[in-house]
């Protein structure tokens, strides 16, 4: 893996840049003043109002009647331009409520907890720039109240700490660690590209003249309860092992329809038994038995999924596996017991996939941002985020804020779904290093102006295909001689081929050198035994693609 660098600046301006940027950032923390606006002395919209009702505010009262999109509060200000911590002071007496709102016509989102007193929430950061600022609250999941916000000027974010390359599977093939390891390398430097469902490689292409580095695809259709419906697709499995002889990464999603007890009815059909509505099924009953039926089919129906990954491990090839996403939503089945069993379900599909099915090619990844709902250190690779923001060009920087004091310098961050194209760039502004990113398909890649997806795609910062695979190869290890065998382990792009060379001539011409076997990088790699490595001396060896 070549280590991707940005632009660099000439040797001779280095200095004066890296003066004037600890200048700049002093002038932050000395010059810029933290900002605090009450909600009453904002622009309200809609049926939002002003009243002192509950006790507890700052200033003169608080905003309510927020029911709707329609009903904001609006602030226009100024101040030192740049990084500030966004607070907002609010209460949610009736319960969590996903928030919305936009600083200079750039969206934010997230989440208030249930709390009947007024609280802080830390909304991320946002930019002020120079001359008139205006901050907007309102949306989202609404029936929230609004007390104040404040926004403290922030440093200059410093990239995520390096987290280490070992993956949970203590077993995991040469070519899942080395997957991992590049992911690693890259961290905090750039964000490799990724798109859900390979239909979308085509118009990316087309329309970008790039292609994604990771293709994720979905099992659902393998699952037993559609199967017998009829729902078993063709070759599915095989078309995404294609993939790899053109170099991508593979990922696969399971929306694991439920087991049995599908309601099967005109508004929650078979085909929608991932969803908590369209079923009866009780994962907690299933699992607090392990003599029941409905534990049984849990494992036929991992060990039917199991079938398909085998599939990929036999072709050595690593896979990006990410089941049981968005569990603390409860929309799905797996997240409609709460978190206990989840995370004990979670336990069950890792260690029967990895100690029964002896699949060993897989890295973790789990897509859920509440730390109520998080398995454990040793069961999870990757933490994830999926996140369909009103606005894309959202920084995420209150899902990355919330999660960097669990996981910086512990798990890798990525964002494995994304309603649209994220602006990948100012996400890098706000301090927010996604390992990877992953669109979910359709109108959600397809509608994205062509601009942006092109500036993505395009730009210095992002891993696409063709950079992911421009390697050279390289033997990255060597085993001992066992019985006259020795083994050579390397690196390379995906799915080309490769030739191992051996002379006992360090000096002789590469045309003279014995070709000792002809294969391709499945997963990015190659293993080789030489069996008659014994027979000499010494003995030289080079890995070359034709």
């Amino acid at each position: 893996m070549i280590t991707h660098t940005l632009p660099r600046c000439p040797k001779r301006t280095f200095a004066l840049l890296s003066l004037l940027a600890a200048l700049a950032l002093f002038c932050i923390g000395a010059c810029a003043q933290a900002i605090v606006l009450e909600a009453e002395n904002a622009t309200l919209t809609g049926l939002a109002y002003v009243t002192t009702a509950v006790p507890g505010y700052s200033g003169t009262g608080y905003v309510t009647g927020l029911q709707s999109t329609n009903d904001t509060i609006n602030w226009s200000f100024t101040g030192t331009p740049g990084l500030y911590d966004l607070v907002i002071r609010f209460r949610s007496p009736f319960g969590q409520k996903g928030f919305a709102g936009s600083m200079n016509g750039h969206g934010f989102s997230g989440m208030f907890p249930s709390n009947s007193a007024f609280a802080s929430f830390d909304a991320g950061l946002v930019q002020v720039i120079a001359g008139v600022n205006t901050l907007q609250i309102g949306g989202g999941w609404s029936w929230y109240e609004i007390d104040a916000v404040s926004l403290t000027p922030v440093p200059t974010p410093s990239p995520p700490a390096s987290v280490p390359a070992t993956l949970v599977d203590t077993q995991a093939t040469f070519a899942a660690r080395m997957l991992m390891k590049a992911l690693v390398s890259d961290y905090g430097q750039h964000t490799w590209a990724g798109q859900h469902d390979s239909s979308e490689i085509s118009y990316i292409q087309g329309e970008t003249g790039r292609k994604p580095a990771i293709v994720e695809g979905d099992l659902i259709d393998y699952s037993p309860s559609r199967v017998q419906y009829g729902s078993m697709p063709a070759n599915y499995t095989e078309s995404y092992i294609a993939l790899q002889s053109a170099g991508h990464v593979l990922g696969f999603c399971w929306h694991w329809n439920a087991p049995t007890n599908l309601l099967n009815t005109a508004s929650e059909p078979w085909w929608s038994g991932f969803y908590t509505a369209a079923t009866t099924f009780d994962v907690a009953a299933a699992l607090a038995n392990t003599n029941s039926i409905e534990y049984s089919l849990i494992l036929r129906d991992i060990d039917a999924i199991a079938v398909q990954l085998e599939k990929v491990s036999s072709n050595n090839i690593p896979v990006l596996w990410r089941p049981l996403h968005e569990a603390s939503g409860g929309w799905f089945w797996w997240g409609a017991k709460g978190p206990g069993p989840f995370k004990q379900l979670w336990r069950l599909l890792f260690n029967r996939l990895t100690t029964y099915h002896n699949l060993h090619n897989l890295i973790w990844v789990l897509a859920n941002e509440d730390p109520d709902w998080y398995p454990g250190n040793d069961v999870v690779d990757i933490v994830g985020v999926d996140a369909y923001p009103a606005d894309p060009t959202d920084a995420l920087s209150t899902d990355w804020q919330a999660l960097k004091p669990q996981f910086d310098g512990v798990k890798l961050l990525a964002l494995t779904e994304f309603g649209g194209v994220p602006d990948v760039e100012r996400m890098h502004v706000f301090g927010v290093w996604w390992s990877y990113f992953s669109p979910w398909t359709g109108s959600y890649i397809e509608d994205a102006p062509i601009a942006t997806l092109t500036r993505i795609y395009q730009s210095p910062e992002v891993i696409t295909l063709d950079e992911l695979n421009a390697v050279p190869p390289v033997i990255t290890s060597t085993g001992p001689s066992i019985a006259g065998a020795f083994q050579l382990n390397g690196t390379g792009p995906r799915g080309s081929t490769y030739h191992v060379l051996a002379s006992t001539d360090l000096a002789q011409p590469i045309a003279a050198w014995s070709v000792l076997t002809n294969a391709s990088f499945a997963g990015g790699v190659f293993n080789f035994t030489d069996n008659q490595a014994s027979g000499f001396s010494q003995r030289f060896y080079r890995i070359a693609t034709p």
